[in-house]
């Protein structure tokens, strides 16, 4: 009975010790950047025990006394290390090697791209500011095959169409449904205008995001998207993640800033020809007419426009070679950004300024666009499995918007309209009773049309 006593006696106390020897280590994997490593490998060194960390690279292992973790990833170099200085380990990068690509998918969960059934491709921050597009959409052309992105103009503001693997639908939008952060956004451009021949574009929302917050940009491509968000899917999503900060008990807090200055031009007009003037039937001199098909030019000095008081311009009978090219400007779009991220083991941030202004090839400084944006998200760590996090995004859009289409209101069709042998920056003074559209009388109280144009208006008039 005694032996029975004390073998028990001592079975108890190994059992103890063992169980006292036992531990669990905590921390997070990161690579050079500071960034988490999602689902990395960590083992212990010499046994079969393993764990994964999560996609924002945290794990939590048990290991025993003096033991030492082994921690792997694809397109990483494997690091082995004490147990005690395992809480913040950094993984260098492997030369030569494929990083491994998480796709963030529905309701903002993370997935390893290769654990998806369906087409996922993914287009960074990196990709996506390279050519310093204004526009997060239009920055997409050409990165993601079977996207098409057209723009109703260059300048910026203008809507943006975004359609996956072409129409489905013969009355319907066919544009993609576009996620930002997990929250559904509508895309549909906001057209005004007096008639199908007359618009105003005044954007769509998918344009309004700073791509300089975008840290990366999913696109989900046919029934992958529809059942993650149904029927508003069914012609593809873009999944948007933007940027959200980083932090560790190491890392100090990250200030970022920049600028940059982009300039426009028209680059392709259409070809006009350069041998009939003001008129008509390639033979009748008409000083009101806006077609260009009256008699060949001659260079002699003829009357032209309306007459005021009964007296008429005069100015030789050639050609304005440039007149259309020479009404437009040198457009110009300064874009600022200035934005604050930290945090540590427990809590991020992240607040973002930008400033877009920009002042596009019309003159007189008539189709200004100017957009000013703030993004701020904060994540807390409230317990081991419970967290709690907010985002906020404030943006505001003031602009000059120029009317477009073919009809008397559309600045460009108006300038088509110009006969080759008027000059058209000879129109911008309105003041000028030849110039006007109205305004001004003769000696008897007649208002005046000065104007050249009997059946066009003047462009800058219009603006």
């Amino acid at each position: 009975m005694k032996k029975m006593t004390s073998f028990l006696t001592l079975l108890l106390l190994v059992s103890a010790l063992a169980f006292g020897q036992a531990r669990t280590v905590t921390g997070v994997v990161r690579d050079a950047k500071g960034d988490p490593v999602p689902y990395a490998t960590v083992s212990e060194s010499g046994t079969g025990n393993a764990v994964k960390a999560d996609d924002k690279g945290a794990f939590s292992i048990k290991v025993g006394e003096n033991s030492r973790l082994t921690f792997s990833a694809t397109g990483f170099q494997a690091q082995t290390v004490a147990a005690d200085a395992a809480a913040n380990v950094v993984l260098a990068t492997a030369e030569g090697q494929l990083a491994e690509v998480v796709v963030t998918t529905a309701q903002g969960i993370r997935r390893e791209k290769r654990g998806l059934g369906y087409s996922a491709p993914v287009v960074r921050n990196e990709e996506l500011t390279r050519g310093q597009s204004s526009s997060a959409l239009n920055a997409l052309q050409g990165k993601v095959s079977g996207v098409n992105i057209t723009s109703t103009a260059g300048a910026p503001g203008s809507s943006s169409r975004v359609v996956i693997r072409g129409g489905s639908s013969i009355t319907g939008s066919n544009q993609a449904l576009i996620v930002v952060d997990g929250i559904p956004i509508d895309n549909s451009s906001i057209l005004g205008g007096g008639s199908s021949l007359s618009s105003v574009d005044f954007g769509n929302r998918g344009n309004d995001i700073n791509p300089d917050d975008i840290e990366s940009v999913t696109v989900l491509k046919g029934p992958g998207a529809t059942a993650l968000y149904g029927s508003r899917a069914s012609n593809g999503a873009l999944i948007i993640t933007t940027k959200s900060g980083k932090g560790n008990a190491n890392r100090k807090s990250s200030v970022s800033f920049s600028t940059g200055v982009t300039f426009s031009n028209i680059l392709k007009l259409p070809d006009f020809q350069n041998q009939y003037g003001e008129g008509y039937d390639n033979a009748t001199n008409d000083p009101k007419e806006n077609w260009s098909w009256g008699p060949k030019f001659d260079g002699v000095v003829r009357p032209w426009g309306q007459a005021v008081n009964g007296v008429r311009q005069e100015r030789p009978y050639s050609a304005v070679p440039n007149n259309v090219r020479d009404f437009f400007e040198t457009g110009a779009a300064f874009n600022n950004n200035l934005s604050f991220s930290g945090g540590n083991d427990r809590s991020t941030y992240f607040l973002s300024l930008n400033s877009l202004n920009s002042d596009g090839i019309m003159p007189s400084s008539r189709d200004k666009y100017n957009r000013y944006s703030v993004r701020f998200n904060g994540t807390t760590q409230l317990a081991n499995k419970i967290s709690s996090s907010v985002s906020v995004n404030y943006s505001r859009v003031n602009s000059n918007l120029v009317s477009g289409g073919q009809s008397d209101g559309s600045v460009y069709d108006n300038v088509l309209q110009t006969p080759r042998n008027i000059p058209l920056t000879d129109l911008k003074d309105l003041n000028n009773p030849y110039n006007s559209i109205g305004g001004f009388f003769d000696a008897e109280g007649n208002e005046l049309y000065g104007y050249y144009g009997a059946y066009t208006v003047n462009p800058y008039y219009i603006l």
